[in-house]
């Protein structure tokens, strides 16, 4: 197949524009007349549907800064190695399906494109989060270079793909937050709660836990400080259990990064 630097670049650059149906027919028609023959760009588009369909259908969009795809655009160049100068994608082959990895520019303007139209929901899940050291949404509008890694999240049981998340990573030059959004998570009632594992070698540790009200239509927010310069770990997985006091998994898996 032919790859993103044998393309022409105004083709290859149609993903997040066909993805969300803002292009014109002329657009449309010319990214998928090219789309069969870039692998490319029908990795990035998998990727950007990944977290774009997860967005609820009635949400409340906000009208996100005329420059964010090029402020996203531009964090993603510079955060390119020097020597790959060539181009901004980094094939499949050399990716690890449950570790995270640096964002191709797809997976981060699906990321901020994701967090930004929460934005009319935030007010709701801060009020459930004080503890959180910084909300997401002030660290996406100091930078958008500040979301540095991401992970997809599948559900798992009843909830197979009706539900999905992401985790990432937040650093805002100060502190670093380890973050996970759940879209369209079922409801806890009483003392339930999710649970979020980070898997290193077999050994489960927790990341935190949080609730999800029907006030929240669906979504969960976790926002973990960072203190070690690395958050080190294989896989995550998420867990319903029947409160928030346990160090070990007791309930059932319904989120994870690798098939559940």
């Amino acid at each position: 197949m032919e790859t993103r630097e044998q393309q022409l670049p105004s083709a290859c650059e149609l993903c997040l524009e066909y993805v969300s149906d803002v292009c014109t027919a002329e657009e449309k028609e010319a990214f998928e007349l090219h789309l069969p023959h870039c692998e490319a760009c029908q990795q990035e588009l998998q990727e950007l549907r990944t977290v774009w369909e997860a967005l609820p259908t009635d949400i409340h969009q906000i009208e996100p800064p005329p420059d964010l795809k090029q402020q996203v655009m531009d964090a993603a160049i510079a955060a390119q190695p020097a020597d790959n100068g060539r181009s901004l994608h980094h094939s499949a082959a050399r990716r690890s399906p449950f570790r995270f990895r640096k964002l191709t520019p797809a997976l981060l303007t699906a990321a901020v494109a994701a967090l930004v139209f929460m934005g009319a929901w935030n007010w709701q899940l801060q009020s459930k989060q004080q503890s959180a050291p910084l909300p997401v949404e002030q660290a996406l509008n100091v930078s958008a270079a500040q979301i540095t890694e991401l992970v997809s999240l599948k559900a798992a049981g009843k909830l197979a793909g009706k539900s999905s998340g992401v985790a990432c990573i937040v650093d805002n030059g100060q502190s670093k937050q380890f973050v996970v959004y759940l879209f369209g998570a079922g409801t806890t009632s009483g003392s339930e709660a999710y649970q979020v594992w980070l898997v290193k070698d077999g050994v489960r540790k927790s990341a935190g836990t949080f609730r999800v009200s029907p006030s929240d239509r669906g979504v969960g927010l976790l926002a973990m400080p960072i203190e070690s310069a690395k958050l080190d770990f294989d896989s995550i997985g998420i867990t319903l259990e029947p409160d928030d006091q346990g160090d070990q998994p007791r309930g059932t898996k319904v989120y994870g990064s690798t098939p559940a």
